[in-house]
């Protein structure tokens, strides 16, 4: 199951029907920040039943149609449709395309329906019940709620979980049998009312029942007896067959005593192939070791030379270590030479670098002491500065009041202007508002003809589709029953088909052999058939054919008497039981050549064999089987027609009643095995035939729904539209009696503006004289300010002078000061580099005596190898000598073993001449066992005409006679008891047989009544057991399952987070109740709760979780929203790269700004607002690229 697509009309900011298709894998939704891409995630919680409207981010339900905006009138519904692959059958609903859609209108109405059909809240959230899908499972995460998961409410966290464990459907079948517990009392108290009308009946039957029942007991044992005389002749012919048998087999058994001792010697071959191949895996093992030491005394011999390699590299080493200690004693005694110069240097610059120090220090304190002269001019001149500063100060704010009375006049000015013009606009305006008034009037009556008229058309779509929508149901209903059928029909021809195929009906014997035949596991009798299937009959003439041919209809036809020889033999030697074969070539027909008298009879039909259609080359088995038998109407016409044939025929009626040659009658009910064996070929073309048709009607109606499913869907669109298109006049009549309104209003507000502009004039003409006057008096006070500021300029200019002079002076002399300190600055460095050199010949010094030290330490080193390596040298020698001993008795062994082995081989092939002969004389004695097989198959044909008898005449087979039969001692004694039990019969009267079943049927509806009430009673038990049952799955599974997602969550988490560790804790007490606690411990921290951890932490840990949740029980579908905002591109990354793993098994849709999830998409939808407050979707398919 998998999300096809989403269609979302009028929806929050999807003014225009949108659809959006889906594939598996990763589906990203991007886009600006308020274009719409989490009203997709919204529309989808939505139509899944989402009540909330804060988590819808709305304010009443009505909120989340299109509102409008600027340029575009609102909408009057929103709809969302989902559409589901369901070809896997995991929703329970009989469609493999399954759409869900909710809609809701302004007015309030709102609907939900399936695949068009309306439905109720409840049968959504049943067809997603425990598949992760939902408004509050975790295929939906929205915006801002992933740290919900982990910090929420512990109910909120508890359902999610326990929808992952797979318990809900529990939940609500334990609600469910709680309310069964409630109906049970008050079927108790129905029962008990029933039981007692039962009780009044049961006596008078029970009388009744015993008459019958011993009426039915004289006449079955009156049956027992005629069965014992037939079992009795049997039994003497079996006796006879017995004698016969031991001695075949006595044959046998030396045939078998042959055999074993032919086994012997082949024992004794094998022993010998045994030993022989014992030898040869000795001499295997013998050879490898052999060149293995041979081997080994050649890796001996180079690592001789090898060690001598490395004494002599040892030996050059501690030459070139001797000249190397010799050259460091030379440097040693230069080094410390240099190092005594060294330090009489360094005594004598450090005098130098003192006497410089005491010259910088003076200079220093005649600098301080100028720099304070300047810095009291300096104060001087900074005084003069200000004083200017602040003249010029007030003298710009004196200009700028005067600048801006001089605007404030222009204003007035130009204020005045506008007011004129503004007069001479307001009159214009209040003639267009009366115009305007008189068009808005007219407009509004126009608009509510068009609304009238519209409703009226809904109305009419509204009796369509609900005329339709009867029409529709009851099609699917014909459809479905059509289906049902069809599958029945299927089934049965199915059913009959392998019964054709099987042969069953037949006889086990001949079902058998015909099935090892098709299998071609007996050869050359590939067009053996069995008498059944040659012909075909009417169905009228079914039930007569069938009983004149009896068990005949069994019979195998052969093409000739060595196939059924072989057959014959094939049965025997597998002990299959037996069967009756015709050869075509020798098998002679005989019809019944019938006088005009009983052809011309009433009720005549004909000779069994012209009844019946079959192929020419079966006519003499046709003629043989069913030729002298006649078939006539019924009882009545059969008995005239033996009468006229002075009883010398075999009669058969169409009920299959039989009057035998003599004047035997046999009839009754029909059972047996082979009474629907000749209907069944019938059958089963009429079923073909009947399947095809309605077939063929089946796709016509599905058409049929199909066409009126679009036309309610076309209805339903148009019927939309219009309710859109009512809603927008009903909209735009608001807005025109608002405008009719707001004319009012504004050619009232014109009129009151027009004298307030007029009073105005006159206000202005008085406020320019005094703006005048203002002007004049600043003028007078900018003067004064000025020469003012020319005295200060003077005074400041004379300090200026003064103060260049003396920072000449210091200037020079801190020129001289810098000198001194860059050139004690070098005598420092000169000082430094000394010391440096001075500690660089002592670490010198040292380097070389540790250098000696290790040379001396390797020479050692060296001399020690060299003595180990001569040692080695001497034990490798002593292997080699040993080793080539042993390659010289080997070489002995190998000649040896071969000898052995020759003389085994000889012995081999003198038993092999012995079994051959043991083999030869065993044909022989077979040959003879063969001929008294064929003698035993004689005997067994004269048994089976008796058997024969007893399965027609008495419809009983051996089996079943010996169970009825009792020994005979007396056969004349046995006949007079037959007698006797006649006449107890006819005494008997009357028998009422029904009153056995009747009372039985009373008996059992009242046994069957007070099972009722004990099983309610039971029921009552039961339910409180299933109910503790289920609770104890319920705690069962969740803990399962939670064990399972715990070990999840820390594998997700450590995979996320590249270590740490996490974990979900179950509270004390019941496990369908406890709080559910969540710690994690990230890589380098200590183990706390998750709300101390920062956003981006919190983000990550519960996307652990989900995709721990994903693991154990993937959704079909899940939707992220935004839900990795909070995390850096290292963790985006992560997260993209779990997405694309798990998308194998669940479909993804995510929301995201971010470049890492996006990079992981198959497919890719951009939602833009081209139009401002409408969205609008493009999309890219990465998936065939």
């Amino acid at each position: 199951m998998f999300l096809k697509s989403l269609e979302i009309r009028g929806f929050k900011s999807f003014a225009d029907k949108t659809e959006l298709k889906f594939k598996q894998g990763v589906t990203a939704v991007v886009g600006p920040n308020g274009s719409g891409k989490s009203n997709i995630s919204d529309a989808v919680r939505w139509v899944l039943g989402e009540q909330s409207v804060k988590v819808l981010r709305g304010g009443k339900m009505e909120d989340v149609i299109f509102a409008g905006t600027q340029f575009r009138k609102p909408v009057g519904l929103a709809q969302v449709s989902l559409t589901l692959d369901n070809s896997d059958e995991k929703l329970a609903t009989e469609y493999n395309e399954v759409v869900v859609s909710r809609r809701i209108f302004r007015s309030g109405e709102s609907e939900y329906l399936i695949n068009n059909s309306k439905c109720r809240l409840k049968d959504v959230i049943n067809l997603f019940m425990d598949t992760g899908i939902g408004k509050e499972g975790y295929s939906l995460i929205g915006q801002g709620k992933i740290e919900a998961i982990l910090s929420g409410k512990p109910e909120d966290r508890r359902n999610l979980l326990e929808e992952a464990a797979g318990i809900v459907k529990f939940k609500n079948r334990k609600e469910e049998a709680e309310k069964k517990l409630s109906n049970t009392d008050e079927n108790l108290v129905r029962i008990n009312d029933i039981l007692s009308t039962y009780e009044e009946r049961i006596e008078p039957l029970r009388i009744e029942r015993e008459k019958a029942l011993e009426f039915t007991d004289l006449s079955n044992n009156l049956k027992k007896k005629e069965v014992s005389l037939i079992v009795h002749t049997i039994d003497k012919m079996e006796e006879e067959l017995k004698g016969f048998n031991e001695d075949l087999n006595l044959k046998i058994k030396e045939i078998e005593d042959k055999r074993k001792e032919a086994s012997s010697y082949k024992s004794q071959l094998k022993e010998l192939e045994m030993k022989i191949e014992k030898l040869e895996k000795k001499n295997l093992e013998e050879k490898e070791k052999y060149y293995s030491l041979k081997e080994t005394v050649s890796e001996d011999e180079k690592s001789i030379e090898l060690y001598k390699e490395r004494i002599k590299s040892f030996e050059e080493k501690i030459n070139r270590n001797n000249y190397e200690l010799d050259d460091i004693l030379v440097k040693v005694n230069q080094l410390n030479e240099n190092k005594k110069l060294l330090e009489n240097e360094l005594s004598e610059r450090l005098k130098e670098q003192r006497l410089r120090e005491e010259d910088i220090v003076s200079l220093e304190e005649n600098n301080i002491k100028s720099s304070k002269e300047l810095k009291s001019i300096d104060e001087e001149i900074k005084s003069l500065r200000e004083g200017e500063f602040e003249l010029l100060r007030s003298n710009s704010d004196m200009k700028n009041e005067i600048t801006m009375l001089n605007k404030d006049l222009s204003l007035r000015e130009e204020k005045k202007e506008t007011l004129n013009s503004s007069i001479s606009f307001l009159e214009n305006n209040i003639v267009i508002n009366l115009a305007t008034y008189k068009d808005l009037t007219n407009e509004i009556e126009k608009n509510k003809g068009n609304i009238k008229l519209l409703n009226m058309q809904i109305v009419e779509h509204k009796k369509k589709i609900g005329s339709l929508s009867a029409n529709l149901t009851k099609k699917e209903n014909e459809l479905r029953e059509l289906s049902g059928t069809l599958t029945k029909l299927d089934a049965n021809r199915s059913m009959l088909e392998n019964l054709e195929k099987h042969y069953e009906g037949y006889n086990r014997s001949v079902k058998s052999l015909m099935e090892l035949i098709h299998r071609e596991r007996i050869t050359a009798a590939n067009d053996t058939k069995v008498l059944g299937e040659i012909f075909t009959v009417g169905k009228k003439y079914e039930v007569a054919i069938e009983i004149a041919l009896g068990a005949a209809i069994s019979n195998v036809i052969t093409k000739n008497e060595e196939i059924a020889k072989v057959l014959i033999g094939y049965l025997k030697k597998n002990s299959l039981g037996r069967a009756t074969f015709l050869p075509l070539n020798i098998i002679k027909g005989k019809k019944l050549e019938l006088d005009r008298s009983i052809t011309e009879a009433n009720g005549y039909i004909g000779i069994a064999s012209d009844i019946i259609s079959y192929d020419k080359e079966y006519k003499n088995i046709m003629d043989y089987s069913l030729g002298r038998t006649i078939i006539c109407s019924d009882m009545d016409c059969a008995l005239n027609i033996a009468r006229i044939g002075k009883y010398n025929y075999r009669i058969v009626t169409l009920d299959g009643e039989i009057i035998n040659p003599g004047g035997a009658l046999t009839g009754g009910s029909i059972k047996g095995k082979n009474s629907n064996v000749l209907g069944r070929k019938r059958e089963i073309e009429e079923l073909v035939l009947d399947i095809s048709n309605k077939k063929e009607k089946y796709e016509e109606l599905k058409i049929l729904v199909q066409d009126i499913k679009k036309e309610i869907q076309n209805l339903d669109e148009d019927m939309l539209n219009k309710r859109d298109e009512v809603h927008e006049k009903n909209i735009e009549l608001t807005k025109k009696e608002s405008e009719i309104k707001g004319l009012q209003s504004d050619t009232d507000k014109l009129k009151r503006n027009l004298e307030t502009a007029k009073e105005e004039i006159k206000r202005i003409a008085g406020e320019r004289e005094a703006i005048l006057e203002k002007i004049r008096a600043k003028e007078s006070e900018v003067q004064v300010i000025e020469s003012e500021n020319t005295a200060n300029k003077s005074k400041s200019i004379e300090l200026e002078q003064l103060m260049k002079i003396k920072v000449q002076e210091v200037n020079d002399s801190d020129t001289k000061l810098t000198e001194m300190k860059i050139s004690k600055a070098k005598l420092d460095e000169a000082i430094e580099n000394k010391k440096n050199e001075f500690l660089r010949i002592e670490k010198e010094i040292k380097d070389l005596e540790i250098k000696n030290e290790l040379l001396n330490n390797e020479n050692e080193e060296n001399k020690k190898n060299i003595e180990s390596l001569n040692l080695d040298i001497k034990a490798k020698n002593k292997n080699i000598e040993e080793n080539n001993i042993n390659i010289s008795n080997l070489e002995v062994n190998f000649k040896d073993d071969e000898i052995l082995k020759e003389k085994l081989k000889q012995e081999f092939k003198e038993k092999d001449n012995v079994i051959s002969g043991i083999l030869d004389e065993v044909s022989l004695k077979e040959m003879e066992v063969n001929k008294r097989e064929v003698i035993k198959a004689k005997k067994e044909n004269d048994r089976e005409h008796v058997y024969k008898k007893l399965n027609e005449e008495l419809e009983l087979t051996y089996a079943e006679a010996l169970d009825k039969c009792e020994p005979v001692v007396d056969e004349e004694a046995l006949k007079q008891e037959i007698f006797v039990t006649k006449g107890k019969i006819t005494k008997l009267g009357v028998v009422n047989l029904a009153a056995i079943e009747e009372y039985e049927e009373i008996k059992e509806k009242y046994e069957f009544m007070s099972t009722q009430a004990e099983d309610l009673e039971n029921a009552k038990r039961e339910l409180n057991a299933v109910i503790e049952e289920m609770t104890n799955e319920m705690k069962s599974l969740f803990k399962e399952n939670f064990k399972i997602l715990n070990y999840n969550f820390d594998k997700t988490f450590k995979d996320l987070f590249k270590g740490g560790s996490a974990e979900l804790i179950l509270g004390e007490g019941d496990e369908l109740t406890a709080n559910i606690d969540i710690n994690v411990e990230p890589p380098g921290k200590k183990l706390q709760n998750i709300n101390l951890m920062s956003g981006g932490e919190k983000v990550l840990s519960a996307i652990a979780l989900l995709f721990a949740i994903l693991k154990m029980k993937p959704t079909p579908f899940c939707i992220l929203d935004e839900i990795e905002a909070a995390l850096d591109d290292a963790n985006v990354y992560r997260y993209a790269e779990f997405l694309k793993m798990f998308s194998q098994n669940t479909q993804f849709i995510i929301i995201t700004h971010r470049k890492g999830t996006m990079e992981v998409s198959d497919i890719i939808y951009g939602v833009t607002m081209e139009e401002k407050g409408v969205s609008k979707v493009v999309s890219v398919d990465f998936s065939d690229s």
